[in-house]
């Protein structure tokens, strides 16, 4: 619960001077006030007919309001309100230039998940290497990732899924152990677009998507790669134990009544006796330093996982307590996931 000092953006660096470290009362105030300064520059700017720059400063909004949520618990007053406002900043920013993206439901289990999908420029009837991305227990689906991937010629695909972000806070659909259930749903989805190779869809995860995406891998053959950070074997032992201050948030994002009830559900999310079903190429990534999520959960993975042909990377685990996050982590994953899934030209 820090701010680097170390960038560009002079929004940034105030927060950076002005934030209590670790106090959840000012993370809160002061992301807020950042997003809410944003936003009057947003509405400035529209009243001015500046669109495309009242654009770009509703996304910072957006951004800064997201930050402001993040640690926010289900009982939290502001958690709501200040959730839907993030919502409000994308909705007023993509009407004014419309997205480089398309927004979308995919359906499940009788609701639908929201999701965006990113693809490069090529030409018609062509279908491309699809990434999709697993985020983690503070995700919320923010447009306009998935670069990265796009300018090494695949397709990306992040989802909101459940326990993250509009399902868990607005629809109440909490995590499920067996999240291959949210993997066939999102990649029959997949396989029925004409612009994605069915032959070639991967899956990357980071933070509990460390654990998401092996578990995903190991229950659909249609993966052909599996990259992630934080790796995980089994969330019980590598974050719940290992970390204790977010147990009340992973109770929460599970559906679990208190923390009794969540000590016994999350047993079930949970990679033995399914690691060595994946059968896929996999990146585990993990730190060494992670005072989140234990770096020997990656470990556990990588011994379980024998019939992947699986390597390990350092510096890809959760940067807390750094000034200086790790550069390495974007190329790494998406430069390994080419490798895996774009066709040599």
């Amino acid at each position: 619960m820090t701010v680097s000092p170390y960038s560009s953006d002079l929004d940034l660096v105030e927060l950076a001077e002005r934030m209590s470290p670790f106090n959840p009362v000012s993370w809160y105030a002061e992301w807020k006030r950042i997003a809410e300064k944003n936003e009057r520059l947003a509405e400035g700017f529209e009243k001015e007919g500046h669109k495309v720059t009242a654009n770009e400063y509703y996304l910072r909004a957006a951004r800064f309001y997201q930050r402001a949520v993040i640690y926010q618990s289900e009982g939290d007053p502001p958690m709501l309100p200040t959730f839907n406002k993030l919502i409000e900043m994308y909705k007023r920013a993509w009407q004014l230039v419309p997205p480089p993206f398309e927004r979308l439901e995919i359906p499940f289990e009788g609701t639908t998940l929201p999701a965006y999908f990113s693809k490069p420029r090529g030409n018609p009837g062509q279908r491309f290497p699809t990434v999709y991305a697993f985020g983690g227990a503070d995700s919320s689906l923010v447009g306009g990732g998935g670069g990265a991937y796009t300018s090494r010629g695949m397709a990306y695909l992040f989802l909101d899924g459940p326990g993250q972000g509009i399902p868990l806070r607005l629809k109440r659909v909490y995590a499920p152990p067996d999240s291959e259930r949210v993997a066939k749903v999102v990649i029959d989805y997949l396989v029925s677009r004409p612009d994605v190779d069915p032959n070639r869809i991967g899956i990357t995860g980071g933070s509990m998507g460390g654990y998401t995406a092996p578990r995903c891998a190991s229950g659909d053959k249609r993966i052909r790669a599996c990259s992630m950070s934080s790796g995980a074997y089994s969330l019980l032992e590598d974050i719940f134990e290992y970390y204790p201050p977010i147990q009340e948030r992973l109770r929460w994002l599970i559906g679990a009544k208190d923390l009794a009830d969540a000590r016994k559900k999350i047993r079930e999310f949970t990679l033995e006796g399914r690691a060595q079903q994946i059968e896929c190429p996999m990146l585990i990534g993990y730190g060494k330093d992670d005072r989140i999520m234990d770096p020997q959960g990656a470990f556990r993975l990588y011994q379980a996982a024998v019939n992947s042909k699986r390597s390990m990377v350092a510096e890809m685990g959760h940067d807390v307590g750094r000034a200086r996050p790790s550069p390495l982590r974007p190329p790494i994953l998406a430069d390994w996931m080419a490798k895996q899934l774009v066709p040599p030209s």
